[in-house]
């Protein structure tokens, strides 16, 4: 019986890093999406501060 690979779990952040290169087309598309996520908490933060002092 073979065994399995132990699975790591790994953070993709909208930075980036070489393990998310080495990941592939996967990585790349976990990147992408983490790099919208980002934009849009960027985006509603920013419509949260509009016109309160």
């Amino acid at each position: 019986m073979s065994k399995q690979p132990e699975k790591k779990e790994f953070k993709v952040t909208h930075e980036g890093s070489l393990g998310v290169l080495a990941l592939g087309a996967v990585g790349l598309k976990l990147w992408r999406q983490a790099v919208e996520e980002n934009k849009k908490a960027k985006k509603s933060k920013a419509d949260n501060g509009k016109g309160k002092k």
